[in-house]
């Protein structure tokens, strides 16, 4: 009698394994784009004249954004 863990595990872990990999993909890709859209907010607030708090609001929701993708990237151990 074949244990159930070789009948039905193989093919689910192969599976399970490209759908990582395309979201691994999927997480360094947005990642860079986040960084960059971190960036240009970091941009803008420095260089505005006068205090916006909305600007400031965007920086930081743009920086906690990336920091927690990045984070989310060293759980998986990802590399570029």
């Amino acid at each position: 009698m074949e244990s159930r863990s070789n009948k039905f595990g193989r093919k689910k872990n192969k599976k399970i394994g490209k759908l990582h990999k395309s979201y691994d993909a999927y997480l360094m890709e947005l990642i860079d784009v986040t960084q960059e859209n971190w960036h240009k907010q970091k941009v803008l607030l420095r260089k505005s004249f006068e205090y916006d708090p909305n600007l400031e609001y965007e920086e930081k929701k743009a920086e906690a954004r990336y920091f927690y993708l990045f984070k989310e990237a060293r759980t998986r151990q990802l590399k570029k």
